[in-house]
């Protein structure tokens, strides 16, 4: 295996210094949240999510903050682990307390279990999830430091399949199982999210476009009167 002794330095966590270097050993799959943790000290995708949540727990009793569940939970996401019970013993992997800003210490600050996590999850509003749907969009508005002059609309909707008793898990004709079916709308050209809407699984393809694309045209024509949307 050919050696490499380049280093990488990562600035976001405040405590100690960080540094990655790469060698001939194997690494496991930990070490790349830390790219994605730097990703995030520039995008600010987790702390805008944050500032669009409200924390109604009695703060003195409050061990994890809401920036914190947040990154953990799309940390966790991000690396393969879409269950919030993994949270259960990913709590304790090194890595992803570093990348949430937590020592990597055995037994010591330990992340959300997953009681914590689904608590959180469930108790997020409609009036907030249109929040983090407005900061998105904005996040793609505030790119562009001219208007551009087109903007090519991607629809996908596609089959995620559910197991067990979940909300909104039903049985699909046309796919066979149980799922979700969730659209999601990219602008082609860059490939950003747009917008996303989670969908029962007996959903028919086109259920609740019309009202998104609506929306979507009123705020991207509200930014860039002249702008053509396709």
């Amino acid at each position: 295996m050919t050696s490499c002794g380049s280093k990488l330095s990562l600035d976001f966590y405040k405590q100690k210094p960080l540094e990655v270097q790469f060698s001939g050993l194997d690494l496991s799959w930990d070490a790349g949240l830390l790219i994605i943790r730097q990703a995030e000290e520039k995008i600010k995708i987790c702390e805008g999510m944050a500032d669009c949540l409200v924390d109604n727990r009695e703060q003195g009793k409050v061990k994890h903050p809401l920036a914190q569940l947040i990154s953990q939970r799309v940390y966790q996401i991000a690396a393969g682990y879409e269950d919030s019970n993994d949270s259960n013993y990913l709590r304790h992997d090194p890595i992803l307390k570093i990348a949430c800003e937590k020592m990597p210490l055995p037994g010591e600050e330990l992340l959300a279990s997953q009681p914590t996590m689904s608590r959180w999850e469930n108790r997020v509003s409609k009036e907030e999830i249109k929040a983090i749907r407005s900061f998105f969009l904005e996040q793609f508005i505030n790119g562009y430091s001219e208007p551009p002059e087109e903007i090519l609309l991607d629809l996908d909707g596609w089959d995620d399949p559910t197991y067990g008793n979940q909300q909104l898990s039903f049985f699909h004709g046309y796919y066979g199982h149980y799922m979700y079916f969730p659209v999601l709308i990219n602008e082609a050209h860059s490939g950003y999210p747009l917008l996303l809407q989670l969908r029962a699984g007996n959903s028919h393809p086109g259920k609740g476009v019309a009202t998104l694309l609506r929306w979507l045209f009123w705020r991207l024509k509200r930014a860039w009167p002249k702008v053509k949307i396709i």
